[in-house]
């Protein structure tokens, strides 16, 4: 046997800490896809990426010590599974009954990692206890696969804290297992070798001597998805089978699974029954048989006993004095943590008519008494493998667009962290390109925006052809993909890069009988281990992106992480505005200034425009203009979008205590568009009453919006079922803003300043076709009063600038009295 560097790894306190720490996002973006999947009327594959991100957040949490969160995520995950790849919608009922176990859920998951974070706080000695205690790894075999797709193996098992060992020849672990038969390792082999493993015989190979059944778990990787093969292996009862190119992250996750199978030393049964001679008797014949049991004679301790147990299953006897069988199945069903665990009743009732009733009140299965000890120990250990494998029968489903073929965007993500977290050592470096379609508005003129989404499937079949089976190609937007991938050296991603660029510029692509020629803009980021969070990573990439597109468009831009841009401030002061901006997020150096917005029409709502600035230590104040580039290419932006983004709610419920009520509009990145938790985030301050119709508004920029209908016409929809108006600026009379007020659900548009200037360009017209729309319009930058009468008479709402007030740090505006 060949060993290849052997890893010793465990869940660190600092990566179960930042695994806490992630938490919050991830169930509220689990809530917001449920709020998706409802408004959606259950279409599309918000049912999938729901399923996916709950699935994974079960999975993280047994690896990172709160199992609690996996207890409670099977039995979502089992009532969505009824509806998962059926077309069927549940009725208004049952989605009340789903929405109670979704909100279950993110409690379940908030109070788990509170309670896991206070223990790993109070306990800082015994992780280094854990460590040496955990120094025997589980042990991986790898036979006859491939020495690239072994290698990929290899490192995410490490990763999943295996210890993995090649092996060259069957005989070698055919050896090894005779000689460690009660060995918990596991086989991940050929398909090719099956016969050598599980002679035909039953004699020999894996094949335990004392029962003729398959001994070491075996997965099975095959070339090609050939039925003959496939039935083989599953006759031999191996614990998984993939057909090439296989995902080898996916695959270490199964593995994961598995190993905590068959880890598992003893299933635990709870049985309630009131005659202590019963119960002694089934407790005897079931803990004989390797199980875990505890009795419960008095039905009226069954859900103390439930909560610390947790058992496997629970063997019912159906009449009891206190609470029948029945009944008590009834209460344990409500309880959102045991709805799915098996319960078995066990009764001297021998009418089928009665055995039936029970079953229908969430039973499994009934069995008469006298029973004998082989059919007792059968049943539960049938029933509790079946309960099992179905909490494990979604783990399959789609991570990605079905119409496509492409990976989720939160896919990429999840991968991205997890190589972030991973101790394993990584002899490739990690790209992340971001990929853009050069004028995508000319496209859309020739193909409608139906036609963008097919002219970008077949824009990534293309790209598929030169990538490798690990890497990881998603939609990123409405005209924009990113790609994960692991290369030798930064110099063959950057050739990956020009080889992908070139690629696409001489494809001709045909969408309903028109012709088009596409070309891309890449921009290229090499991961490097100090780098931020993920989205942070896609941020690089995406300025990269856009500066290649600057260039000209169909080239690519290589950032190098090891030089963290700098920005100049003030007379020749260099400052690291990176940690600047970072520094104001964690300790409050920004800063929100107020300029009011007044009506020209004779309303006195007080609504003010949020101006950001940045105050450094020593009292120096930036404005926005000369921090918000550096965070946007810093990857930062949206913790900057965020912070503000709490300050305007606070100072919203600080000035509603006081009785009065003000209108604040905010600045925001097109960030916002795809991010799942910060709009999840205001959901919640809007069930709290914390955000409030008519309060908070949103700007975002008409020219990055257009770019993005898709994603735009998505989150404006949500900010609007939640009290939040949209606001786009620098409009001026253009197709593109015809488009844009045409398909998205806008309440404000903020005149660009150069129509302002000129106002023969357009202005009235502008104007007018907001009006059409129902679409106040606001005049930014208004200086002098004699813009003020051209504006009125042009329809104009509002005007804001320093002609009503210059910005203040406080909200001091007296709207009754103000006069223009």
């Amino acid at each position: 046997m060949s060993n290849d560097k052997p890893v010793k790894h465990i869940a660190k306190p600092d990566l179960v800490q930042t695994f806490l720490n992630q938490v919050p996002g991830r169930v509220s973006a689990i809530l917001e896809n449920w709020h998706q999947l409802v408004h959606s009327d259950w279409k599309g594959n918000h049912l999938d990426t729901l399923i996916e991100r709950i699935t994974t957040l079960n999975e993280s949490g047994t690896k990172f010590g709160v199992p609690q969160i996996a207890q409670s995520g099977r039995s979502l995950i089992s009532h969505l599974g009824d509806y998962h790849g059926t077309g069927l919608k549940p009725q208004h009922d049952d989605v009340v009954a789903l929405d109670g176990l979704v909100h279950a859920f993110k409690d379940a998951a908030i109070q788990a990692c509170n309670q896991q974070a206070e223990l790993l706080a109070s306990k800082p000695a015994e992780a280094d206890k854990d460590e040496s205690e955990f120094s025997a790894e589980q042990k991986i075999f790898i036979l006859g696969i491939d020495e690239a797709l072994a290698a990929n193996l290899t490192r995410h098992l490490q990763a999943n804290q295996f210890d993995v060992e090649y092996l060259t020849d069957a005989e070698e672990i055919i050896r090894y297992y005779e000689i460690n038969p009660d060995d918990t390792s596991l086989l991940i082999s050929h398909v090719d070798l099956l016969g050598k493993l599980f002679p035909e015989s039953k004699n020999g190979g894996l094949w335990n001597k004392n029962n003729a059944l398959p001994g070491m778990p075996v997965a099975f990787i095959a070339d090609s998805p050939d039925l003959k093969t496939r039935l083989s292996a599953m006759r031999v009862d191996a614990s998984a089978y993939w057909v090439k190119p296989v995902d080898p992250y996916l695959a270490a996750k199964r593995i994961r699974e598995l190993s905590s199978t068959h880890s598992h030393t003893a299933y635990r049964v709870l049985i309630v029954e009131d005659d202590p001679a019963q119960a002694d008797f089934a407790d005897a014949i079931l803990s004989k048989a390797n199980f875990d049991c505890r009795c419960v004679t008095d039905p009226l301790q069954v859900m103390d006993v439930l909560q610390d147990l947790k058992p496997d299953l629970i063997l019912m006897d159906l009449y009891m004095p206190e609470a029948s069988g029945t009944e008590l199945t009834t209460v344990i069903r409500e309880d959102n943590e045991f709805l799915d665990v098996p319960i078995v009743f066990l009764s001297g009732e021998q009418d089928l008519d009665k055995q039936l009733s029970a079953l229908s009140f969430g039973g499994e299965d009934f069995l008469s008494k006298p029973i004998a000890p082989k059919h007792l120990i059968t049943t539960v250990t049938n029933r509790i493998r079946r309960a099992r494998q179905l909490s494990h029968r979604l783990h399959g489903h789609t991570r990605g667009e079905k119409e496509t073929g492409l990976h989720s965007r939160n896919y990429l993500l999840e991968r991205l962290d997890a190589l972030l977290q991973s101790e394993s050592p990584i002899d490739e470096i990690t790209g992340i390109f971001f990929l853009q379609i050069d004028n995508p508005e000319e496209l859309i003129k020739s193909v409608g925006i139906g036609g963008l989404d097919a002219v970008l499937a077949m824009v990534a079949d293309h790209l598929k052809q030169h990538l490798q089976s690990q890497d990881i190609l998603t939609r990123f937007g409405d005209n924009s993909l990113s790609l994960l991938a692991l290369r030798p050296s930064r110099d063959d991603l950057q050739s990956l890069g020009e080889t992908l660029c070139q690629s696409i510029s001489k494809q001709i692509i045909e969408v309903e009988n028109t012709t088009v020629g596409v070309t891309l803009s890449i921009g290229i980021y090499p991961v490097e281990r100090n780098n931020h969070d993920s989205r942070s990573i896609i941020a690089h990439a995406q300025i990269a992106s856009r500066q290649a597109l600057e260039a000209g468009g169909n080239q690519i831009t290589f950032v190098e992480a090891e030089k963290p841009p700098q920005a100049q401030v003030g007379e020749g002061a260099a400052v690291d505005m990176g940690t600047l901006i970072e520094s104001a997020i964690e300790k409050d150096y920004f800063d929100i200034y107020f300029q009011p917005i007044v009506a020209l029409q004779g309303s006195t709502q007080a609504h003010y425009q949020t101006l950001l600035r940045l105050q450094e230590p020593d009292g120096k104040l930036h404005r926005a203009a000369e921090f918000i580039p550096a965070a946007e290419e810093l990857g930062l932006i949206s913790k900057v979008d965020q912070w503000t983004t709490r300050r305007a709610v606070h100072v919203i419920n600080e000035h509603k205590l006081q009785g009065n009520e003000i209108h604040l509009f905010v600045s925001q990145s097109t960030d916002l568009l795809e991010n799942m938790e910060r709009l999840t985030w205001l959901r919640e301050k809007y069930r709290q009453g914390q955000v409030q119709k008519g309060s908070l508004t949103f700007e975002f920029n008409i020219n990055e919006v257009a770019k993005n209908l898709k994603s735009a016409k998505i989150c404006f929809d949500i900010l609007g079922k939640i009290g939040i108006s949209s606001l786009l600026t620098r409009a001026t009379l253009t197709p593109e803003t015809e488009r844009v007020i045409e398909h998205l659900p806008i309440q404000y548009l903020k005149l660009d300043f150069n129509l302002l200037q000129d106002p023969e360009q357009g202005l009235k017209q502008l104007i007018e076709l907001a009006h059409k729309k129902g679409i106040k319009v606001i005049a930014p930058q208004v200086e002098d009063p004699r813009s003020i009468a051209t504006l009125w008479s042009s329809g104009t709402d509002y005007v804001q600038g320093n002609f009503v007030q210059r910005p203040e740090s406080n909200l001091i505006y007296d709207f009754n009295e103000s006069v223009l």
